[in-house]
């Protein structure tokens, strides 16, 4: 519709002002504000949009009720029933779904969502460099984001020839009644397997706060016998334990940026297919202290282990400082290696020092110089050649295949 001023020129058609509902999860609130701030960053840029947010207020402020009855144009939510799906579908109304999980019948709508895999891939990248050799992963079968975590984490470890143990812990399958002490007594009972030194991923924070827990139970110590890691990077949960958690960091903004992308283009019009689904890569992996010191079998290897971890985000290592820091011979350093990894000193010095720079080029687009810089090479070209012959391409290449994402 086109209206006239004044002088009688046509005047551009208002736009139709959209309302969308955003619905998060209760207990996902902690990464689930990343989400928010995203979707802010594209609704404040020039789209007239009332946002509806199901938000507790402790009573303060009406509540907001997003279920089968709710009234708008678009919603984004953190997962559905099937019956609010077809509610949803027959009125017409744009969904963006922000979790991995769908209702097992019924309608689905398209997706923004972690790459859980890649997820899986940076926990066990950042598990082989503490210089274990035995890993688990803590899994419930009945998540699709289990499983993908899983399949992520087994595959990188794969091609280093390491397995992983699977520890199935049904979580979602129990009742709320009963879901924590079932999850406690289970964890317990299966935790007690271990063999330290061995490094468990959780499918999630909440999960490593539970794994955290039943070790200190089992009387195995967190990360001197098994360090643990999580995924969401959730403040709280990472903090309230002893240690606290290390966790691959869920990036919120960039899924809440694309979602609401995805769900303007659907109001507008744009026809996205049901299966729709758009990965978003992590992008960081906060280190705390549930991944720091590993005590591996030969102390001489965990000393030297620890002196590498300690260097290497500054500087390049020597085989003989690391000889001087672990108070050994030459020889003696490379059998112990050889006896304990599987490879020289001078080829986990390289490797720990590639899989950093690998980090940077996922994770920033800073110039090779300024990655060269802050890893304290010479120059550019020294990191090129390094990096050609420990990964076999060039920085450029290797960069472009991991398809790099800003930092949060």
């Amino acid at each position: 519709m086109r209206t006239t001023g004044k002088s009688g020129a046509a005047l551009p058609a208002l736009k139709k002002r959209y309302r969308v509902g955003i619905r998060l999860l209760d207990w996902s609130q902690g990464f689930g504000y990343r989400i928010f701030s995203g979707i802010l960053e594209v609704a404040r840029s020039g789209n007239d949009l009332e946002l509806v947010f199901e938000q507790p207020s402790g009573g303060d402020i009406a509540p907001v009720v997003i279920d089968e009855n709710w009234e708008g144009d678009g919603l984004l939510v953190y997962r559905y029933t099937a019956t609010e799906a077809t509610a949803w579908a027959r009125k017409g109304i744009s969904v963006v779904n922000l979790s991995t999980e769908s209702p097992s019948i019924g309608r689905t709508f398209p997706q923004v969502t972690l790459d859980n895999e890649a997820a899986g891939e940076m926990a066990a990248r950042h598990l082989l460099t503490l210089g274990l050799r035995r890993f688990a992963f803590w899994h419930d079968p009945h998540r699709r984001y289990s499983i993908e975590r899983l399949e992520g984490f087994r595959r990188e470890l794969g091609r280093e020839g390491y397995e992983t143990q699977v520890f199935e812990i049904p979580a979602s399958h129990y009742s709320d009644r009963e879901r924590a002490s079932k999850i406690e007594n289970l964890a317990w009972k299966l935790l007690a397997k271990l063999e330290p030194p061995v490094g468990l991923f959780t499918k999630d924070d909440i999960s490593a706060v539970c794994a955290v827990r039943a070790l200190a139970t089992l009387g195995l110590r967190c990360p001197e016998d098994v360090p643990v890691l999580g995924v969401a990077d959730d403040m709280v949960h990472c903090s309230i334990t002893q240690p606290a958690l290390s966790s691959v960091r869920f990036p919120g903004r960039q899924i809440g940026s694309k979602a609401m992308q995805l769900l303007l283009s659907m109001m507008q019009g744009k026809k996205v297919a049901d299966e729709t689904r758009i990965l978003v890569k992590p992008v960081q992996l906060t280190v705390r202290e549930s991944t720091g010191l590993v005590e591996l079998p030969d102390e001489v290897v965990t000393k030297a282990m620890r002196f590498i971890r300690a260097k290497i985000p500054e500087r390049g290592v020597t085989v003989d400082e690391l000889c001087r820091a672990a108070g050994v011979s030459r020889e003696l350093l490379r059998q112990r290696f050889q006896g304990m990894l599987g490879r020289t000193p001078k080829d986990e010095i390289d490797r720990q020092r590639a899989q950093i720079v690998c980090e940077y080029l996922r994770q920033t687009n800073w110039t090779i110089d300024r990655i060269a810089g802050d890893l304290g090479f010479g120059a550019a070209d020294e990191l090129c050649r390094f990096f050609k012959r420990t990964m076999k391409v060039t920085p450029g290449e290797y960069r472009r295949g991991g398809s790099p994402t800003r930092s949060e």
